[in-house]
């Protein structure tokens, strides 16, 4: 079955919904991205195929691994490489300083997001709005940095590595940073290389889609259960089948919350346990 993930090295330069495009023109078939990728970022972008665009949300919600480069002393009006320099600073930053800021953003941190993104406002978007000059309220939003490492320090350089939750804006977090310094700071690349189990190593690069055949993208699909990480799995005999894909409630004595349902070992949807009574919200099951 053509359901499932196709994971994608987004080139920097092409936007997301570029890559899926490319992916639909090769396979002929119902696709989606699960979260825009930056147009200057590069990295994983997992494409969701067929059936498997009911789980972007899920996908979307797993945790996501940022490799970014900061230069130190200067502010773009983007917060990255392609905006024009708008501030500029010569304070030299050492490396225990910089070490020591980074501690002050690991756990829940609330940011403002940033003009250039693509976030709307009144339906337009705020990166059309500010390539037009304005500018608007942005309220802050609550995210969560899981961790972060320092790769490499050499001023005015910095390469780091951020896990974090969905909605992070690394720009603003290297803005703040260099805010959090007394100086600024600008990111100078952003590669993503991890989105929940997905990973940069086993992707194919968005530049080969066009190149490479049906049958070797149809083999780098990953199916829709695998795809779902986090969830813990159930498994009824085959007596529960019809009832389990028609929709029938089944009282089950287990913890509240989502798992994965399997009948017979065969994968059936994502099921949702209250007060001891299941109810399917996606099946996926085919007769």
């Amino acid at each position: 079955m053509n359901d499932g993930v196709i994971v994608v090295n987004k080139e920097k330069g092409i936007s997301s919904q570029k890559v899926v495009s490319k992916i639909k023109k090769k396979l002929k078939i119902k696709a989606g991205h699960t979260g825009t990728l930056d147009l200057e970022a590069s990295g994983i972008l997992p494409v969701v195929i067929g059936k498997a665009t009911r789980i972007s949300d899920y996908i979307m919600n797993q945790g996501k691994t940022y490799v970014a480069e900061i230069e130190f002393g200067k502010k773009t009006d983007t917060l990255d490489y392609s905006g024009k320099v708008i501030s500029t600073s010569d304070k030299v930053i050492d490396q225990n300083d910089f070490l020591q800021a980074l501690k002050n953003y690991i756990g829940e941190i609330y940011q403002v997001p940033p003009m250039y993104s693509a976030l709307k406002r009144n339906g337009k978007k705020l990166y059309e709005l500010a390539r037009e000059g304005v500018e608007v309220n942005r309220n802050p939003r609550k995210v969560t940095i899981y961790d972060i490492k320092l790769l490499d320090f050499k001023f005015p350089f910095a390469k780091i590595e951020v896990s974090c939750s969905k909605g992070t804006y690394i720009r603003s977090l290297v803005d703040d940073l260099g805010e959090e310094l007394s100086t600024f700071a600008y990111l100078k690349n952003l590669v993503r290389t991890k989105v929940g189990k997905f990973k940069l190593e086993n992707s194919i690069d968005s530049s080969d889609i066009e190149t490479l055949t049906e049958n070797y993208l149809l083999s780098k699909i990953i199916s829709i259960d695998e795809s779902l990480i986090g969830f813990k799995k159930i498994n009824f005999s085959n007596i529960y089948l019809k009832k389990l894909i028609n929709g029938v409630k089944i009282n089950i004595e287990y913890e509240s919350g989502e798992y994965k349902i399997y009948c017979n070992n065969i994968f059936i949807g994502i099921g949702e346990i209250c007060n001891n009574i299941l109810s399917m919200k996606k099946v996926f099951y085919e007769q």
